[in-house]
C-alpha cells in the first residue's frame, strides 16, 4: 500500500475497486457462523486505509473519497464493526472531520449511521455527551463543534430514526439555551434545527416549535436593537453589537454575522415546506414575514418574549429590512453576489456573510411573497416575489437535503 504522505493513481484506484467489490466479497465467502473470520482480514487493511483518512488536505481528497467509500461499503455489515468503530468515533470527533469535498460527504453520512446503527447506546451517548468532558477542542470551540456533530448524527439517519430520541434532544437544546449562548453555538443550533425539520415529521415536533420560534424571535430582536437609531436606543435598554459609529452603518462581528444568516436560513428553511407538511409553523409565520394586518391583530408572539416592554406590530422581517435601510440607506446597487438568484424556496444557499446587507434580498423577496405585503412598503411592490406555496415539495426537499448536507462542509487546506 502507498503511503498516504505520497497518494497515487494507483492507490486510488486500488481503494475504489476494494469500495466495490471486496464486503460484498467477504460476505459471500464466510457463511453466517464464520462472519468473524474476516475481521482481522479487514482490521489489517484498515490499519493502512486510515491514514488517507486522516489527511484532510486537497491534495490527498481523491484517496480520502476513495477510503470513505471503502469504509462506507464495509461499515454497512455490523460483523465488521469491530475492526473500524473506535477510529471511525475518532475520526468524527476531530477538529478537521469536516474539512472534505462535497462528494465524500454521502460516504461519511453512511459511515455515520451505521457507527450509530449497529452502536445501539451510541446515538444516546453521543446527545448525552457534555462540551466540557471533551478533548479535542478548544474551550472556545467545544460547544458548538458539539451540537454541530449531533445535527450531523441525525442528519446522517432516515426519516423519525430518532424520534424516540426527542424528549432527550429537546433536553439538550434546553440546556444550553439556559446557558447563554454565544453567537456560535447560537448558529449552530439554528443548523440543528433545520436537521430537524428535515429527519422528524411534523407530529412529533409539536413539543419543539415553541422552543425554535422564541429563539429566532430572540435573535430577530436582537439584530432589530442593533440596527436601531440612537435616538430609540435609550427607550429599549442595552443594545449588544460590537461598536456604532452614532447612527452610521453597524459593525457585526463575523460570529454574529453566521448566528443572523443561521437564522434566517432557519425561517428560509421552515417556508419552503409546503403549509400541509408543516401545519404548526403556520400558526408563528404571521411574526415573521408580512401576511395578515398585523396591525389589527395582537397575537401569541406577544407572550413569546417575555420582558420585552414594546412589541410593534410590523412582522420581523419587515423591523429588520427598515433597521438596515435606516443605518445604511437605501440598498438599490447591491452587488452580484449579494443578490437572491433564484426565487423559489429556499432562498438562501450563501456560505457567509461579509456583511448584513448581503441579507436585504431576501428580506425583500419574504416581504413581496405573501399575500397582503403591499401595505407594509409600497416601495417593495417592485421586487420580485417567489412562489409560494413550493409547486413541487419534493423537490424543494431534495434541494434542502443538499444545501443543509452542504452546510456542515469546512473549507478545504491546499
Amino acid at each position: 500500500m502507498v503511503s498516504s504522505s505520497a497518494p497515487s493513481a494507483y492507490s486510488v484506484q486500488a481503494l475504489v475497486l476494494l469500495a466495490e467489490v471486496l464486503a460484498p466479497l467477504l460476505d459471500m465467502i464466510y457463511r453466517s457462523d464464520e462472519k468473524e473470520k474476516a475481521v482481522p482480514l479487514i482490521t489489517r487493511l484498515m490499519y493502512y486505509v486510515f491514514p488517507y483518512l486522516k489527511n484532510h488536505s486537497a491534495y490527498n481528497m481523491p484517496s480520502f473519497e476513495a477510503g470513505a467509500q471503502l469504509l462506507s461499503s464495509l461499515s454497512g455489515y455490523a460483523y465488521t464493526k469491530r475492526a473500524w468503530k473506535k477510529e471511525v468515533f475518532e475520526l468524527f470527533m476531530d477538529p478537521l472531520f469536516f474539512t472534505m469535498d462535497a462528494s465524500c460527504a454521502p460516504s461519511w453520512k453512511s459511515i455515520t449511521d451505521h457507527l450509530l446503527t449497529h452502536e445501539k447506546t451510541m446515538f444516546k451517548d453521543l446527545m448525552s455527551m457534555q462540551s466540557g468532558s471533551l478533548k479535542l477542542f478548544t474551550n472556545v470551540d467545544q460547544k458548538p463543534m458539539l451540537l454541530k456533530r449531533q445535527a450531523f448524527a441525525m442528519c446522517s439517519g432516515e426519516l423519525d430514526q430518532y424520534h424516540l430520541y426527542l424528549p432527550l434532544i429537546q433536553e439538550r437544546l434546553t440546556e444550553a439555551l439556559r446557558m447563554n449562548p454565544s453567537p456560535n453555538v447560537t448558529a449552530q443550533m439554528f443548523l440543528m434545527f433545520r436537521v430537524l425539520l428535515l429527519r422528524i415529521s411534523s407530529q412529533h415536533l409539536t413539543s419543539l416549535w415553541p422552543i425554535m420560534v422564541t429563539e429566532l424571535i430572540r435573535v430577530f430582536v436582537r439584530l432589530e436593537k442593533a440596527l436601531q437609531l440612537e435616538k430609540d436606543v435609550s427607550k429599549q435598554g442595552k443594545v449588544v453589537r460590537v461598536a456604532v459609529e452614532k447612527n452610521g452603518p453597524v459593525h457585526f462581528s463575523q460570529a454574529e454575522l453566521d448566528m443572523y444568516l443561521s437564522s434566517c436560513k432557519f425561517l428560509d428553511t421552515s417556508l419552503a415546506y409546503p403549509p400541509e407538511r408543516m401545519p404548526l409553523f403556520q400558526m408563528y409565520r404571521w411574526a415573521f414575514v408580512p401576511e395578515v394586518d398585523v396591525n389589527r391583530y395582537r397575537g401569541p408572539e406577544m407572550a413569546l418574549i417575555e420582558g420585552e416592554q414594546e412589541c410593534t406590530p410590523s412582522p420581523h422581517v419587515v423591523r429588520v429590512l427598515e433597521g438596515i435601510e435606516q443605518r445604511y440607506g437605501t440598498l438599490n446597487g447591491l452587488s452580484e453576489e449579494s443578490s437572491t438568484e433564484h426565487l423559489e424556496f429556499p432562498l438562501l444557499t450563501q456560505r457567509s456573510l461579509s456583511s448584513i446587507t448581503q441579507l436585504v434580498p431576501f428580506l425583500q423577496t419574504l416581504c413581496c411573497s405573501f399575500q397582503g405585503s403591499s401595505r407594509y412598503s409600497p416601495t417593495m411592490t417592485h421586487f420580485p416575489a417567489a412562489d409560494y406555496p413550493p409547486s413541487n415539495a419534493e423537490a424543494v426537499l431534495k434541494r434542502l437535503e443538499y444545501i443543509i448536507e452542504e452546510e456542515f462542509l469546512d473549507s478545504m487546506e491546499s
